[in-house]
């Protein structure tokens, strides 16, 4: 009964102190900070697949990310004979490890973002994924050459190294945007996908007559020495 409340004595709020010690077995506080924050990230994220709530929100506010990111690009004025420059950015504070340097996962969003600029640029859209096509990532190789601190800037040019209609072979390298330095690279194949029958399917006639166009204004390229890579210990002698 609400009328029947204890006494908030020194004894009893020590003994309420300690049964949650006890309940939380031994996590501490922040560590349950973590465990609420991704128990709430994962219900607006089941809530975006719905378009429910918040996270219909959310969804929204992820599409106005990616249109910034990639609303910069200026497809037509692209040399289609050189590795097309389509996407850039900063090393955000929330991407860096405790040394202040971008971590691992970081660099594969970046050259996500990085393919999702060329995808649009083929014209592979809102619309295109709409009607059931896509291109999904079925490989990626990455190769990291020198440390992006935060708030420092890159840039990502991307290269064709061979295409059909069903897939696009490229290569993204990743340079510091003032001192030019090749910082990463990311070989990866791509498939395209119906998406209501799902499996892989031929790319709709637009957009593979410009992936193939961009495959062979890139043709005579140098192939990348990081292209084709593997990681290989050698036995010692």
């Amino acid at each position: 009964k609400l009328t029947e409340v204890p006494e908030l004595t020194d004894a009893f709020i020590d003994r309420i102190a300690a049964q949650s010690d006890a309940q939380a077995g031994g996590i501490g506080l922040r560590d349950w900070e973590r465990k609420r924050d991704d128990g709430l990230l994962a219900i607006m994220q089941a809530l975006k697949a719905e378009g429910l709530g918040a996270g219909a929100v959310l969804g929204e506010y992820e599409q106005h990310l990616y249109d910034r990111a990639h609303g910069h690009a200026a497809p037509a004025a692209a040399d289609p004979s050189r590795p097309l420059a389509l996407h850039q950015g900063t090393v955000r504070p929330d991407w860096v490890d405790y040394n202040n340097h971008m971590t691992e996962s970081r660099y594969l969003q970046a050259f996500g973002d990085a393919t999702d600029a060329l995808l649009r640029h083929i014209g592979v859209d809102a619309e295109y994924h709409a009607a059931g096509h896509s291109f999904y990532t079925a490989e990626t190789h990455i190769v990291h050459l020198c440390e992006l601190a935060g708030q420092e800037p890159f840039r990502i040019t991307t290269q064709i190294l061979g295409a059909d209609d069903k897939r696009i072979h490229l290569f993204h390298r990743l340079y510091h945007a003032r001192s030019d330095e090749l910082a990463a690279t990311a070989e990866q194949m791509l498939l395209h996908v119906d998406t209501r029958a799902g499996r892989v399917a031929a790319a709709l006639a637009p957009v593979a007559a410009k992936v193939r166009a961009l495959a062979a204004a890139q043709e005579a390229l140098p192939r990348p020495k990081q292209a084709g890579r593997t990681i290989n210990l050698r036995p010692r002698r």
